[in-house]
């Protein structure tokens, strides 16, 4: 999606980051909505129709490179952008607010930088942050990743606020791990996604930032 905001300004690429987000407070797809699609009676297998479920999301938040259900990130960089590359892309998709960014300055003291700073276009996906007028990049440690942006993206908290392609994708692959587990290997990746959940999914994926 284009963005009259920051409409031509080059987009920044950390060398080095991190990124970290919490779990979703639910998943999109609950158990009994799941047991229900899979015409699932037994309570036999509900653990491992849980965890199922989980793996599959997790793939579909990988594969489109968003967040489902509102989720907090944590983006660590190295440096501030330069007078060329002015404007930092947020991973994640469906970017909601940007909480804080705070940095380590040339003492290594933390700091949080006022919001009046910055910019943020939170239509564009991804996200993006940019300067406000007359106003420069603060002067930081340069070591380590001493810039920290924290934000909220997702959906929505409720699993209706993710599109109903997702969650059927969600659904087609946590049966197919249920239908295959013995070839599965806890902790590998989902190697048997199921081509009709690839197609679902292929519309909201977003191009990767970092």
């Amino acid at each position: 999606m284009s963005s009259a905001l920051y409409s031509g300004q080059a987009i920044f690429r950390p060398h080095r980051w991190s990124l970290s987000k919490t779990a979703p407070a639910q998943e999109p797809i609950g158990l009994e909505e799941m047991k229900d699609w899979a015409r699932e009676d037994s309570a036999d297998n509900d653990a491992t129709i849980a965890g199922n479920l989980i793996a599959a999301r997790r793939w579909v938040e990988t594969f489109t490179h968003r967040a489902l259900i509102t989720q907090t990130f944590v983006y660590k960089i190295d440096t501030f952008p330069g007078p060329i590359t002015t404007v930092i892309e947020l991973p994640g998709g469906n970017t909601q607010s940007v909480t804080s960014i705070a940095y380590l300055d040339t003492t290594g003291a933390s700091q949080t930088w006022d919001s009046a700073n910055y910019d943020s276009d939170l239509v564009s996906e991804p996200a993006l942050i940019g300067l406000a007028y007359n106003i420069d990049w603060p002067s930081i440690r340069l070591w380590g990743l001493p810039i920290t942006i924290t934000y909220v993206a997702g959906y929505g908290g409720d699993p209706g606020d993710v599109p109903e392609e997702l969650r059927t994708a969600i659904k087609m692959i946590a049966a197919e791990l249920g239908e295959n587990r013995e070839e599965s290997i806890i902790g590998a990746p989902i190697m048997g996604v199921p081509f009709n959940a690839k197609r679902l999914a292929e519309p909201y994926r977003i191009h990767r930032v970092i």
